[in-house]
């Protein structure tokens, strides 16, 4: 449903309750109509004539039964009405007028008047009451422009109440529309106001949530402190009116299953306590996205490195293939020469002189002719090399392993400078050939982390830099501590990125890079891994001179 139909359906549903809404500038004029109700023309000839400076028409009967048929056809703005009519009181036709559901303001004219007949007048909605003396029509021009004055402000009133009952129904209409849940409260958290979809998302009706705490009923008792803490920081730095706060959260709903979810909140009103507005999504499909996303990011990054690894790879099984071939011609000459030693061992069992020299001079030739002193040596340093060369294809499957297991996005303890060590081994095919890597791994503590995603973030700003150097460079890593977090910077030499763009790059699909190589989703996704880890990433850059990303990670790690 678009914008507009929506708005369309809740100004249907919202029926005006004050016609008069429409006539502002008709209620709150200067003119208008009086009606003179009085039974003595000389007297209402003389009421007119003092009113004539008002800028009003003015029209005059002279029984209640006129007025009554008058009024049934037209409208007046003031009623100037005498108490003693021929055929009725005045107060007989304020009732008629009120049986009929009409009502007009109207002020009180009487020659013997009482206290009683006041309190009659005034409970009927008299704006007020004149006694017809001699100053009677001297103070008539004020007191009918004061009642004047009086109405115009009740009806201004009463179109700011209706327009504010309209408002707010509205604005109930539009909040109960809302897809994301919508939750008015006290800073504490106690709940003030909770729309349909709240209920929806918590499974909390209305009545079960309203003056609850939405820390307590509605978040796993872990997350409660840590999210306390979070309103209260945004409490403190906040704008009322004109400041959103994203907050990332686990939720509970009332079956107690736990879901991931993103608050918007801002400051509703000023003031101890303060009133908070929050909109709250349920992202567990974004979670889900997300996370499809890094994987098949880090699948998309390994197949890139593919052709790499397998040249590692093949340096070691080219020589051990190579060394197990010459391993086999030697293993033939030494079965060639066991065979002399058994049938040797054979003539000095039968004491066969001659041909027990037969063999030894076979034997002496073999040894003269394929000088087993050096294969004997060569044997040994085959053998460790092929050794070793096992052991580097055990070391390049192993890392990259690493990268490929989805139990490594579990949350563990885990060591910043040994996820790079392991990821220089995996993209040293990349680098080698472009750059000379600089390391300073200073004394980090372990913390708790992702380390698949945290090797995926190291290797893909790896290979970025590698990517950014034209010719030869230089990367370096360095990482440190302080008291409060672990910083990890990767710096190249490469041809670095135009200011303009570099508040573009962690942009999903934004990338510098020409057409077709480049999807524009690895810095986004590490900007990603870096807020799960409560931390933040930011890059410096200069044109000609280089490039350098800055992690920092705090030293509690993220959560489970």
């Amino acid at each position: 449903m678009t914008q507009h139909v929506l708005t369309q359906e809740i100004d249907e549903t919202v029926t005006p309750q004050f016609d008069k809404l429409k006539n502002y500038d008709a209620v709150t004029s200067l003119g208008g109509t009086i009606l003179i109700i009085e039974d003595s023309n000389t007297q209402a000839r003389i009421i007119k004539e003092s009113l004539n400076d008002l800028s009003l028409h003015i029209e005059c009967v002279t029984t209640g039964r006129d007025a009554l048929d008058w009024l049934n056809e037209n409208k007046a703005k003031l009623l100037l009405l005498d108490y003693e009519l021929p055929d009725m009181k005045g107060i007989d036709v304020v009732d008629e007028l009120g049986k009929r559901g009409q009502h007009f303001e109207f002020l009180v004219m009487t020659a013997r008047g009482s206290e009683t007949v006041a309190v009659q007048m005034m409970k009927r909605g008299a704006v007020d009451y004149l006694i017809k003396d001699d100053s009677f029509t001297s103070l008539l021009p004020t007191i009918v422009e004061r009642a004047l004055d009086k109405i115009k402000s009740e009806q201004i009133l009463e179109i700011a109440q209706n327009a504010l009952k309209q408002a707010e129904k509205r604005t109930r209409l539009i909040i109960d529309s809302a897809a994301d849940g919508f939750v008015s409260m006290w800073d504490d958290g106690t709940i003030l106001d909770w729309n349909k979809a709240a209920e929806r998302l918590f499974g909390w009706s209305y009545k079960e949530a309203i003056e609850k705490n939405l820390i307590d009923l509605m978040m796993p008792e872990k997350h409660r402190d840590p999210f306390r803490e979070k309103l209260t920081e945004f409490r403190k730095t906040a704008i009322p009116h004109t400041q959103n706060e994203l907050i990332e959260a686990t939720a509970l709903n009332k079956a107690g299953q736990e879901f991931p979810i993103e608050i918007s909140v801002s400051i509703a009103s000023e003031g101890e306590p303060c009133v908070l507005n929050a909109f709250v999504r349920d992202i567990s499909n974004r979670h889900m996205l997300e996370s499809q996303l890094i994987q098949s990011e880090k699948l998309a990054s390994l197949g890139q490195l593919a052709a790499g690894v397998a040249h590692e790879i093949n340096n070691p099984v080219g020589f051990v293939k190579s060394n197990v071939g010459t391993l086999s011609e030697y293993v033939e000459i030494f079965t060639r020469l066991l065979n002399v030693y058994g049938e040797l061992t054979e003539a000095i069992r039968s004491e066969d002189k001659t041909q027990q020299k037969v063999l030894l001079d076979k034997i002496q030739s073999i040894h003269e002719e394929e000088d087993l002193s050096d294969i004997q040596d060569d044997v040994v340093e085959l053998l460790t090399e092929s050794s070793d060369g096992l052991v580097r294809v055990t070391e390049i499957v192993q890392n990259l392993k690493s990268f490929a297991r989805l139990d490594e996005a579990s949350v563990k303890e885990a060591n910043i400078n040994e996820g790079i060590k392991a990821t220089l081994k995996v993209v040293w095919n990349e680098l080698k050939y472009k750059s000379e890597i600089h390391t300073e791994l200073g004394e980090i503590p372990d913390i708790r982390c992702s380390p698949g995603q945290l090797n995926q973030v190291f290797m893909n700003l790896l290979v970025n830099a590698a990517q950014a150097i034209p010719e030869r460079g230089t990367i370096t890593i360095k990482t440190e501590a302080n008291a409060s977090e672990i910083i990890i910077r990767i710096s190249d030499t490469g041809t670095g990125i135009p200011e303009d763009q570099l508040s573009q790059i962690f942009t999903p699909f934004y990338t510098t890079k020409p057409v077709g190589q480049g999807t524009g989703l690895g810095l986004s996704i590490i900007y990603g891994i870096i807020q799960k880890h409560n931390g933040n990433i930011a890059v410096e850059s200069e044109v000609g001179v280089g490039t350098t990303f800055i992690i920092r990670l705090p030293l509690e790690g993220m959560s489970a």
